[in-house]
């Protein structure tokens, strides 16, 4: 009996897009596009962007008819080459060695719907990976993800990316979050003698409360500020910010605050180039030296 070789990411890939979409997948990289032009009149940008949308200024004689025609049948080739660029971006991230189960036929269809109107170079990246991701590992990514980063703008991309680069896990609780500050529950003692609270400034290190608010908004981050719950003295804590292991032990009865991830930024998270921010952590250390002595 002959022995039948796995197909890897890239061959599986290119059969996904043969037999779903009727396209077929180069193996190189298109050639990487011209540079943008320089700045041009307000004028000669407004007709640019009239002859993209298909309804150009002048009318070249055309019917109203013929125009509509005209910009659906733009608009439905826009969509069919920003389909045709994430899938071929996508053989880049495929891994050699794949899940031997298929992509969801029903969570494919979805994932081309939400792609055609993508045209942004960067969130073209971003959905390349999620379908490498998915076609390595089906069911990895949610079709709730997929609706949220939907609604993400570049914008919006760029905040997440800055959120990314603030987060660190427990041992306690594998799930990112970005810490942000800490309050003592109250005591006579606490309020003639020293601080109940304190709570750092994200936006000195890159994530403002207007980014924050809408991640938030497009259901990356939940939505209230978490509390720890009580930590009490002596109790130990495990962190990892980024392929560093802080540990260290709560010196006085404390509750941390921070933002938390839902379901859909967690499965985004790994998709980031993460950046550490040395001045981020330094200064968390810094917050809570009141309250926590960590090793060095």
């Amino acid at each position: 009996m002959a022995k039948i070789n796995p197909l890897s990411g890239q061959q599986r890939l290119r059969q996904l897009a043969k037999t779903q979409l009727g396209t077929v997948l180069r193996t190189e990289n298109d050639d990487n596009q011209a540079a943008e032009a320089d700045a041009t009149p307000f004028s000669d940008k407004h007709q640019q962007l009239a002859a993209r949308s298909g309804a150009a200024v002048s009318h070249s004689g055309l019917t109203l008819a013929q125009r509509a025609e005209r910009r659906l049948q733009m608009q439905t080739e826009r969509q069919q080459l920003n389909l045709e660029r994430i899938m071929q971006l996508a053989q880049d991230y495929c891994p050699e060695h794949v899940s031997a189960q298929d992509v969801d036929p029903d969570w494919f269809q979805q994932y081309c719907e939400l792609v055609l109107d993508v045209s942004n170079g960067n969130m073209q990246q971003l959905w390349a990976k999620i379908l490498a991701g998915e076609i390595a590992s089906p069911g990895k990514f949610s079709l709730k993800t997929l609706h949220s980063l939907k609604r993400m703008s570049y914008k919006e991309a760029i905040a997440l990316q800055q959120a990314a680069n603030l987060s660190c896990r427990s041992r306690q609780d594998p799930s990112a979050r970005i810490y942000f500050g800490y309050f003592r529950r109250p005591s006579l003692w606490q309020w003639l003698t020293g601080r109940s609270r304190a709570v750092l400034n994200l936006s000195q290190f890159g994530l403002s409360y207007p980014q924050i608010l809408s991640l938030i908004d497009i259901g990356l981050l939940h939505s209230a500020e978490i509390e720890s719950g009580e930590l009490s003295a002596g109790h130990s804590l495990n962190w990892q910010y980024q392929q560093q292991v802080i540990t260290g032990k709560v010196r006085k009865n404390v509750v941390l605050q921070y933002y938390k991830y839902t379901a859909s930024g967690a499965e985004l998270l790994p998709l980031l180039s993460i950046q550490p921010n040395i001045a981020y952590l330094q200064a968390v250390k810094q917050l809570l030296t009141d309250v926590v002595d960590f090793n060095l």
